[in-house]
């Protein structure tokens, strides 16, 4: 994890903010498809995209404190979007995509969380 050590937490700290544009975009364009054929697809992507979404604060962050509220602050991004689905033609309002966004911050933050503990150059206590 060596290489991470010489990003800038700035450029950490754009690639979020972007990262957070294209799942606001996704999430509120007409219908997408995922081009996987297995059930639960869907909510792997949300889960995965989360993720990445609570993991991305924790490298960019001065703080652990601030680290942990800029990704939980990613449940009610996941809420909000799914509440502003029901205004999107194609797309629809579900609890269960909900609960994917939840868990993939969850995990996000436990594996975040892990590499800080083991490099503590990222966010400081």
């Amino acid at each position: 994890m060596n290489y991470l050590q010489n990003i800038p937490k700035w450029i950490i700290q754009i690639v979020w903010f972007f990262s957070i544009v294209l799942i606001a975009w996704l999430s509120l364009a007409p219908r997408i498809e995922i081009p996987y054929q297995f059930s639960g697809a869907d909510k792997l992507a949300h889960c995965l995209a989360y993720a990445w979404l609570a993991i991305l604060p924790f490298f960019g962050c001065a703080s652990m404190r601030a680290a942990l509220t800029e990704a939980f602050l990613m449940v009610p991004l996941g809420i909000g979007l799914e509440f502003a689905q029901r205004h999107v033609p194609g797309r629809d309002f579900s609890i269960a995509d909900m609960i994917a966004d939840s868990v993939g911050v969850a995990l996000g933050i436990v594996v975040a969380r892990y590499v800080v503990t083991k490099s503590p150059r990222f966010c400081k206590a």
